[in-house]
């Protein structure tokens, strides 16, 4: 129950003990509605919150809770509840938009063995009229590939919480913790799913993407030929696709927006409720991509094609009660693993779903 609740309980509690007078008459009236209240709030909590919030309790206090299998590392601690992992990713997808199930293809294992995908080239791949009766000639068509996922691990920085505001403000800490691990998680992930590359990490989008042949005239921004020339550089069979996007940081989005069309005067980015979009795609901002004069400031394909892999056995939070310093001070150390890897599917060889744009230098 929440503290508020307990104290008014208890102060009700000792009013009921004793004499009463008008006044604690009066604040016991007041005290028995306020808990009548609290409890119509609390029982219409939404159960997926609220299962979230009671399994992380159990599991911040030490109860026997579900678990599903842990790392192999020695005194790993344990793995988070389903629901407490949910919150999780969710938070993650907010700072991140490669970790977005909206924006790529996102592939939620049970464990962290590697996985197989299969890949196909759609931008050759066709069909042709059979005339009856007639056997028709084998033809040349793009054979299915593969690509493996594994699983890196991610660990957050330590988090020093007491052991009174883990008892008396436990929602607080609740969503100080999964909100500080969200946003440590997809700090680190969000960097390596950009430009990871791909040994002994995961293979960034900006590194498996292929050249555009596009590099802007100048080193501060494109103009609206050469992002023309980049939007046509992929074919329209990944042009139509719905998680087609753009990828940029700030600064890059910044200087696109003062761009206009120059046969009817109006900005080049259409912004509406759905978000901003160029060439009818929609634009996703990453602190990642660079910035810089000569770099790869800009993206342009089908994110489905990106393939990005969580493993739920590797998301787990330790709860460290005996780290030195911090033991005999009454708090415990809390930290935050995900495992997580990526890889662009490139069957397509020379035409890649996925192309960058270059700053001039």
């Amino acid at each position: 129950m929440h503290p508020q609740f307990v104290r008014y309980q208890q102060e009700a509690d000792t009013i009921t003990k004793n004499p009463q007078t008008p006044q604690t008459r009066a604040r016991l009236q007041f005290l028995l509605s306020a808990m009548s209240v609290m409890k119509t709030e609390f029982s219409e909590v939404r159960a997926d919150e609220k299962s979230a919030q009671q399994e992380f309790r159990d599991y911040l206090v030490g109860k026997e809770t579900r678990t599903y299998s842990a790392l192999t590392e020695a005194n790993t601690g344990q793995v988070v509840p389903a629901s407490f992992y949910n919150t999780l990713l969710s938070g993650i997808a907010q700072y991140t938009e490669l970790l977005n199930r909206e924006n790529v293809s996102l592939i939620e294992s049970e464990k962290a063995l590697p996985l197989t995908i299969p890949s196909i080239n759609l931008s050759t791949i066709t069909s042709a009229i059979v005339a009856q009766g007639v056997d028709a000639p084998p033809v040349a068509n793009p054979t299915i590939g593969s690509m493996v996922l594994n699983g890196f691990s991610y660990r957050t920085n330590p988090i020093a919480s007491t052991f009174e505001l883990e008892q008396d403000s436990f929602e607080a800490i609740t969503d100080i913790l999964t909100k500080a691990f969200s946003v440590a998680l997809a700090r680190g992930i969000g960097t390596d799913l950009v430009t990871g590359s791909g040994s002994g990490a995961p293979l960034g989008i900006l590194t498996a993407a292929s050249d555009s042949t596009i590099t802007s005239a100048i080193s501060t921004g494109f103009s609206k030929s050469e992002l023309q020339a980049i939007y046509f550089s992929v074919n329209r069979a990944y042009r139509v696709s719905p998680k087609c996007a753009w990828l940029m940081n700030d600064i890059t989005y910044d200087a696109i927006l003062g761009l206009k069309d120059v046969t009817t005067n109006r900005p080049l980015v259409n912004i509406t409720e759905d978000g901003e979009k160029l060439f009818g795609k929609r634009i996703l901002i990453s602190p990642d991509m660079p910035t810089a004069a000569g770099s790869k400031a800009i993206l342009f394909g089908d994110l489905a094609q990106f393939q990005v892999r969580v493993a739920k056995n590797g998301v787990m939070v330790r709860r460290n009660v005996e780290a030195p310093g911090y033991a005999e001070k009454g708090a415990s150390l809390y930290t935050a693993y995900l495992k997580c890897d990526s890889a662009l599917i490139t069957a397509g060889g020379s035409t890649s779903p996925v192309v960058y744009g270059t700053l001039h230098s």
